[in-house]
């Protein structure tokens, strides 16, 4: 089973060939460091972005499930409501009347 595809994912994995592509004479050049760099940055960003998106998800998950008990504890409390004829309770005390 192949793990879902991410934006982060992909970056690492471009930074990853990136290092394999560039040749060892290459690899300190200030143009190939600043790259890397900047892949390395976006990776963050992407990571970032992802997170905020699944906090959102969750939240918008936890108003639909509030919503749903809400309308079910609302449903089971109409069943509960009292006959309205002589639902007063008279404590005794042990007086006689």
């Amino acid at each position: 089973m192949s793990a879902a595809l991410t934006l982060s994912m992909e970056l690492a994995h471009a930074r990853r060939r990136f290092d394999q592509i560039v040749a060892p004479d290459r690899s300190e050049d200030a143009e190939v460091v600043a790259f890397r760099k900047q892949l390395l940055t976006l990776g963050k960003l992407a990571e970032s972005l992802e997170r905020e998106v699944q906090i959102y998800r969750l939240c918008e998950a936890g108003k639909t499930g509030r919503e749903v008990i809400e309308q079910l504890a609302a449903e089971a409390a109409a069943a509960f409501i009292l006959n309205r004829d002589d639902n007063v309770i008279r404590p005794d005390f042990g007086r006689k009347p």
